[in-house]
């Protein structure tokens, strides 16, 4: 098998070169998963599938036919994403029909040689009810969520690799929770037809991973246009696996601002985010926020509940008793969202997009704690606030979680790096010299 700490382009080099088979990969994490079954991080695994799926790669290999980026790798997909011939779930009872056609993105990993294991845990509909998840790292505290399977199967080993969905901070957050590697490209880059659609000018596709090199790589695989998507881009896509191994053609510069929800942060998070500051050397310039931050929490939530709203509403499912209370609650709120309100909401979002269009005209990146500290316990029956996402999320920029920082119980907290949107390949790019800045030895 792969040795530790190999990444996915030296894995598939090795079953190139005949010193590893798609089969043996594949077994190895069906093992894994396996033997992590407890962490409950999979909803749907389909074993048969998997495995008949890397005997064909193994032919192809051996019949020297065409060699995809990921020929044999290993992948799970969160279970709002839908995959040919498994269960549709979104953790709902309402949901689990088998899929009859893939998702753009399970089309793009598939044509690249990736094997789909299965479906990934989810919070309900990908919004506040936690998943039966645990982190891998301390069972007694979250893994975040809404992508809290994808997050955890690869901080568990289950998979070098998985997909997840950001509506709000559900990749980036439980990234910080469980110590990986993860990228929520700019909005746009990853096509989003056969995605569970809970917000239409929100949801973007994130993913997991071990490793910068391992997110470049799967990033250019799943950026492709898809016309049955509006909010697709027709245009070039920056090549990030190329941005992760250059080098930027000077030291980069770094924004932080004063975000007006910091106090929310810990100790331990607000300690480790100087130091990191202060090993720049110069190279941070510390900024206020703009007025028009004081309304961006507001219009995020403005429009994640009315389109919600909406969403809930064409399937039919307002009202229904399968729904958690927290479901509920959410949706009884969204119906008195005035339409005016919406309308507003929109406006500021645009105004953020024009503001950062010319920001980073001074800065390589901004940077930011991931969350506002370590993992939650279980025993509070959330999945942590996400609102440290919240903001270059609804400006629809591409973010890095990068596991370098420590809580107070010594479990990780992830320092979030954000880029210009569709520049992610710079982006890459600059968290590779940073962390080679930051550890001499590079990432991890």
């Amino acid at each position: 098998m792969a040795e530790r700490g190999q990444s996915i382009a030296e894995t598939v080099k090795a079953i190139a070169e005949g010193h590893l088979t798609s089969r043996q990969w594949v077994e190895h994490c069906l093992g894994r998963i396996r033997d992590n079954e407890t962490n409950g991080s999979w909803s749907y695994v389909d074993e048969e599938r998997a495995l008949k799926c890397a005997d064909e790669l193994d032919w192809m290999r051996n019949d020297g036919s065409a060699f995809g980026s990921l020929h044999g790798c290993p992948v799970g997909v969160k279970d709002i994403i839908e995959v040919e011939g498994m269960p549709h779930g979104c953790g709902s009872t309402l949901m689990g029909e088998v899929s009859e056609v893939n998702a753009a993105l399970v089309d793009a990993l598939e044509a690249a040689g990736a094997v789909i294991l299965g479906k990934t845990e989810t919070t309900e509909f990908a919004f506040l009810n936690p998943a039966r998840t645990k982190n891998p790292l301390s069972f007694e505290h979250t893994p975040g969520g809404s992508s809290a399977g994808s997050a955890a199967a690869v901080a568990s080993g289950d998979v070098p690799v998985a997909i997840g969905t950001q509506t709000n901070g559900s990749v980036i957050r439980p990234a910080s929770y469980c110590g990986v590697y993860a990228m929520k490209p700019s909005a746009g880059i990853i096509p989003r037809t056969g995605v569970f659609e809970q917000s239409p000018t929100l949801d973007q596709i994130g993913l997991f991973a071990t490793s910068l090199e391992d997110l470049g790589l799967v990033i250019d695989v799943l950026s492709v246009h898809d016309s049955r998507d509006p909010h697709s881009i027709a245009v070039p896509r920056p090549s990030c696996f190329a941005g992760v191994k250059a080098e930027p053609p000077m030291e980069p510069n770094f924004a932080i601002f004063k975000l007006p929800y910091s106090d929310l942060q810990s100790d331990a998070c607000t300690e480790g985010f100087r130091e990191v500051a202060d090993s720049l050397e110069g190279r941070v310039e510390i900024l206020e926020t703009p007025p028009t931050f004081g309304q961006l929490i507001e219009a995020q939530r403005t429009i994640h509940l009315t389109e919600a709203y909406h969403a809930f509403d064409a399937m039919g499912f307002i009202g229904n008793s399968q729904l958690s209370e927290v479901m509920t609650q959410m949706l009884t709120e969204a119906r008195s969202v005035p339409r005016s309100q919406y309308e507003e909401a929109l406006i500021i979002r645009d105004s953020l997009t024009e503001f950062f269009n010319n920001f980073f005209e001074d800065f390589d990146a901004i940077l930011s704690p991931s969350s506002s500290g370590e993992a939650p316990p279980l025993s509070e029956g959330n999945t942590g606030n996400p609102i440290f996402c919240t903001v270059w999320t609804l400006a629809g920029l591409p973010s890095l979680n990068l596991p370098i920082l420590q809580g107070e119980n010594g479990l990780p907290i992830g320092l979030q790096m954000i880029g210009r949107r569709r520049d992610d390949a710079r982006l890459l790019r600059t968290a590779r010299w940073f962390m080679t800045a930051l550890f001499d030895e590079g990432e991890a």
